[in-house]
This record gives structure tokens, sequence and C-alpha cells, in this order.
């Protein structure tokens, strides 16, 4: 974007002016056409306005950023990104306008209480057994849409009893002492954290598996929930914290491995633009996708083959966020080596954290996640994985379970661990 950034105050002036270049330029290109709802609303809007991009009104804007939901597919499909002299980074400037619009018309304390995601693992593991049961309750989840606005047909992950880094405090310690070819520490994420902690114990199990050392250092919620309600000053906060706890392990030759894609990207690309600090930097050039890392490890010739079941055939959707990672398909590549017959689907699930769960888009969510599932019905696969496990359950609700047996989708670190053999 010319003349703007995400760490300066919000110009409600110079905003609407490089709103109206960019978008602009977007009705002229048209790339990202159904791409998701915020370019329906944009170019349908300039249509009905005569192909004149001044008379969208500020209702107009309003509703093309709250259909964003940041999953930068936009980002990755825009031909005028930097270095182009456009300077397009539309994900970014819908930020801007959330920053601006929480300023001009407040954030309610539903979208507060949506993005505190260690509050809620912490309290939700606590009461894990009670909390889980509520959610099942049609009248429970009637009474939260009222209440709360969250949507009484959104499936939510379980909470999990025994948190993931209580697990791997308590492992014995023999399970993590062999001399180790390589060093990680773990950036588990929230969500592995408090509900899918399985996806962290197969990262865990799979990496020891092949000769890896691996530590777990003190973490907080990546930041990127924050954008919803463009709070960039909490985003820095969680930077500021995250990095001084996993810089001394990158300084001592450590990787950064993290098996959730919003987070992967956040530490690799978001970090370093909004505290583009030397140890942010040296942070984010350690930072891997648990795939990438381990097919870095193959190429070496260093990742173990003795795989010993066969996964089948897997549809395997790719989330927006690893897309925009521009890694390749490396998740497919290493459940490849595993024996698996991989079937890409790359369309997004619609989920995106928090935006799918808010009643007024839960409908819309799962229209855009239902063009995925059409996809993965023709596939005939035995399993669907995703490397996103909220992308995960959301295509299972939109039936995509329902096309192989009933299994629930799973991340692919899982099911290279079940190929090895590895107990569950």
């Amino acid at each position: 974007m010319k003349g703007l950034s995400l760490i300066n105050p919000v110009d409600p002036v110079q905003v609407d002016k490089e709103s109206l270049r960019i978008y602009e330029i977007c009705d002229g290109c048209r790339r990202c056409f159904n791409l998701c709802p915020s370019f329906n609303t944009l170019l349908d809007g300039i249509d009905k306005n005569g192909g004149d991009v001044a008379k969208l009104t500020h209702a107009d804007h309003r509703t093309i950023v709250d259909e964003c939901y940041y999953c930068k597919l936009c980002y990755n499909h825009c031909p005028y990104t930097p270095p182009h002299q456009y300077e397009i980074d539309f994900p970014h400037l819908m930020i801007l306008w959330k920053k601006r619009l929480a300023q001009e018309r407040g954030v309610s304390w539903r979208d507060r209480l949506l993005i505190k995601t260690d509050l809620m693992g912490v309290i939700g593991s606590l009461t894990a057994s009670l909390t889980n049961r509520l959610m099942r309750s049609h009248i429970v989840r009637r009474l939260v849409e009222v209440v709360i606005g969250v949507h009484r047909d959104r499936h939510v992950l379980p909470f999990s009893g025994e948190t993931f880094t209580h697990w791997f405090a308590s492992r014995a310690t023999s399970a993590r002492t062999a001399a180790p070819g390589k060093k990680v520490a773990l950036f588990a994420s929230c969500l592995v954290n408090y509900q899918v902690t399985d996806v962290g114990k197969a990262t865990v199990q799979v990496l020891e598996k092949n000769g890896v050392e691996v530590v777990v250092p003190e973490q907080r919620c990546c930041g990127m929930p924050s954008f919803d309600i463009g709070d960039i000053d909490a985003i820095q906060r969680a930077i500021k914290t995250n990095v001084a706890s996993l810089h001394p392990w990158v300084a001592r030759g450590y990787d950064v491995v993290v098996p959730t894609a919003s987070c992967s990207l956040m530490l690799k690309r978001e970090y370093p633009e909004l505290q583009p600090d030397e140890q942010t930097k040296q942070v984010a050039a350690q930072t891997f996708d648990i795939c990438e890392y381990l097919m870095k490890m193959k190429k070496n010739g260093q990742l173990a083959t003795d795989f010993t079941k066969q996964p089948g055939r897997v549809a395997y959707q790719i989330p927006c966020h690893l897309r925009d990672q521009n890694i390749g398909f490396k998740s497919k590549e290493l459940m490849e080596c595993a024996g698996a017959q991989v079937e890409v689907i790359e369309k997004c699930s619609g989920h995106d954290g928090a935006w799918s769960a808010k009643k007024e888009f839960f409908g819309l969510s799962m229209n855009i996640a239902k063009k995925a599932v059409r996809i993965i019905e023709q596939t005939q696969a035995d399993l669907v994985a995703s490397d996103c496990p909220l992308a995960g359950l959301q295509l299972d609700q939109a039936g995509a379970s329902a096309h192989v047996g009933g299994k629930a989708a799973l991340h692919p670190i899982q099911i290279v661990r079940d190929a090895y053999g590895l107990p569950k």
C-alpha cells in the first residue's frame, strides 16, 4: 500500500484515498472475482454504480471489510503486489479498515471475547468435561447464540482435559534425551495446546522418530485472531512475548517448527512487518511449517522412511494460510513419502477462526466450504486431511466426513505418525 502502514495511526482520509485507488485497479483486473465474499460485494457494488468506485458508500466499505476473514488468498492471486509499482496489499488494506472501524463504531464484547483464545483455552481445559457436554446441548447453544452471537449450529472443537504442554512436560525424560541430529523449538499454538492436542503429540512423535530434539518454550497466542478487530497493539504485545521466548532458542541453534498454518504464517510473515527488529527477523528466518521442515530433512537424506502402514487415498485441503507461505505442497509430498495417494483440494474451507462462528456469517462460511466438499466427493478418498484443524472441522461439518466413511479430517502429521506405526 502506498503511504500506509499497519503500525501507524489510521488516517481516514488516506485510507479512503488508497481504498479508491486499489478498488479501481481491482475493478479493471477482476482476477479475484468469486474468490471470497468481499470481492463479490466490492465488484457488484462497483457495477451497481456504473463503474464509479467513488460512489461506494461508507456502508458498502463496511460490508466489504466485515466479509473479509483474512484468508490472504487475494494476495497470492494479485499480479500487482510489491514490488510492482501499484503496491497492492488488499489483506492489509482490510486490516487498516478494521482498525479504523474499531475506532469509529467500537468493538462488541462478543468480538473481543472470541479472540481471547488463551483465556478460553485455559477455562475450557480446566472445565473440559462440563464445557464439552454443555456445548453439545441444543438448549445451551440456542442460549449462547442469543446472548453471545455464536451460531447455534457452529461445530466447535472439544477441549482437552490435559493440555499439550502438560502432556509434554510430564513425559519421561528418557524419551527426549537421545542424542539429536537436529533441534526444534516447537510453537504448538493455542489450538493445539487446548483442543487438538493429538496434533501436537503426533508432531513430537514424528520429530523424535527422526532423531530431532524437541523443546516447547513458553508461548502465548500468536496474535492472528486480533486481526479480526484490527487490534495491532495486541498483536505487537504477542510478538514481543513470543519473540522474547523463542529467540534464545534460535540463538542456540534451534529451528522453530509450527504445526498450524496460521501461526507459522504469523511468525514468518506478519511478525517482521509489525516488529521489524533483528531478533524478530531471526526468529522468522528460522521458522518452518512442520511438513516443510520434515521435507527439508528428506532433501538432506535425514528423514526415516521405514513406514509400516499404507495411508491409502487422501483428499488433502491445503489451508489458505499455508498457500500464502509459497512453500509448495510439502504436506502432500510428505504424505506421499509415507505411501499415500494424495489429491490436492485448492479451495478455502471458509472457517477462519471466529468469523464463521458469528451468527451473521455462519451460513456464508458453510456455502464456501461446500465448494471444497464437492471436490472431495469426487476423489473417492479414504481420508480427508488439512493442516488447519479448524478447516478440517469445517469440512467435516459441511459433509466431507460422510464421503470417507464418517472419519474425521486429520492433520497430515497424524497421517504420517500413523504410517510410521507409532502409537496414538
